[in-house]
């Protein structure tokens, strides 16, 4: 069945408040509005991508090579309506699931009287959705990879007489994290076992506000990665491929690095050999299928990083964080199978500019400088923005290769 995609980054606030109408946060709203058209480097090629409230840009179109044109079809609302006898049943796929979303395609599907299968939110979805079932897949890890330095799974406190018990018993820095929330946001870096004034604000702000915040140690991080996983909702869960991503310092996500999977391989066995890897890989398939196999069809990103040890070896965290849906990883895996020459190289950003103009000049900088090159079909070299930039364009997605 063709799908109908729609980019809703940022979900999982949606889900912990759990409502129908759920407004997001205003840079959120921003992000999803700039990228609204991402989708369509990622879906299939009968499938429609839908965008809430844009015109299809069709100025963006004619900009891209002939060559690379992606194949999925943007959609507003007046043209589902329009075409909905024409149109194939579609199946209602998401960047990530929310009650919120979910109920915007209800109301999609009763206003365009479209042909549209709409998933049903079930309640286990916000178990799975909460760092918690992370903190429990690693302890599960723990017991399937006995002789590997595991890291210790984050407890989850509800008052700040908790937290500060529980700080004593991991090394640090230490790593606060609100349990709804992804990609670097809801993070809080101690580098001493104490709270000041600022950290005893942002814990009452999150527990206001989330219920509850994880405590770990913080790690000598080496190299951010994540495992990419497809769940079929039938008990089955199979590993669709490896994705390296880079972080600011805090980490909050910036882009992924585009080349061949066997080269991005290497970069993470070098550090602890292909055995250990592979063993990794496994029994993080075997627990994702235990825990959402029978209970959650789409994609899940795994994110992970090898990090230095106090004795100087290497080791990898298996599980730091499960992003129950679509990913940027997802996205690189997808784009360079797609749409790169075979052994080039280069990034897929996601960038941000805090004042309006800049994202355009930016924009037209690179594609000056670095022309596209295209090679048998596909990207050789050069800059090429996976969504159009205005002068109102504030979040960038592009390619460099």
């Amino acid at each position: 069945m063709p799908r109908i995609h729609y980019f809703n980054p940022g979900h999982e606030t949606a889900v912990l408040l759990g409502t129908l109408n759920y407004t997001a946060p205003m840079n959120v709203r921003k992000m999803q509005k700039d990228l609204a058209l991402l989708p369509v480097w990622y879906a299939e090629k009968d499938d429609l991508v839908y965008l809430e409230d844009s015109m299809v840009p069709s100025s963006y179109f004619s900009y891209l090579p002939l060559e690379i044109q992606p194949a999925p079809t943007p959609v507003t609302m007046a043209a589902l309506a329009k075409n909905a006898s024409s149109l194939p049943p579609l199946e209602a796929t998401l960047w990530g699931l929310s009650p919120h979303s979910l109920h915007l395609f209800e109301q999609l599907r009763d206003k365009t009287k479209a042909r549209l299968s709409v998933p049903t939110w079930k309640e286990d979805y916000f178990r799975l959705t909460g760092r918690q079932t992370a903190a429990e897949c690693l302890k599960k890890l723990q017991t399937l990879l006995p002789g590997l330095p595991i890291p210790t799974a984050p407890c989850f406190c509800t008052d700040i007489q908790e937290v500060e018990r529980q700080m004593l018993s991991y090394e640090a820095p230490l790593l606060l994290k609100t349990p709804y929330s992804s990609s670097g946001r809801g993070l809080l870096w101690l580098e001493k076992q104490m709270l000041d004034t600022k950290a005893r604000n942002w814990i009452a702000g999150a527990f206001n506000k989330q219920g509850a915040i994880s405590v770990e140690s913080g790690l000598d991080k080496v190299q951010d990665f994540a495992m990419e996983f497809y769940s079929d909702g039938q008990g089955n869960v199979r590993y669709e491929g490896l994705s390296v991503f880079n972080t600011e310092e805090r980490g909050s996500y910036t882009g992924n690095i585009l080349e061949e999977q066997s080269t991005m391989l290497a970069r993470i066995t070098r550090f602890t050999g292909e055995e250990i890897y592979s063993r990794i890989r496994e029994a993080v398939r075997i627990v994702l299928q235990e825990v959402y196999g029978s209970i959650y069809a789409g994609y899940i990103g795994v994110d992970m990083l090898v990090y230095k040890q106090r004795d100087g070896s290497f080791a990898i965290h298996p599980c730091v964080e499960i992003n129950m849906r679509y990913t940027m990883g997802m996205v690189a895996l997808r784009l360079y199978q797609n749409y790169v020459a075979p052994g080039a190289s280069g990034d897929y950003r996601v960038s941000y500019e805090k004042e309006a103009g800049e994202a355009l000049d930016k924009h037209r900088f690179m594609t000056e400088a670095y022309p596209l090159r295209i090679e048998n079909g596909k990207i050789r070299g050069g800059y090429l923005s996976l969504c159009p930039v205005s002068e109102e364009t504030r979040y960038r997605a592009y390619l460099f290769i």
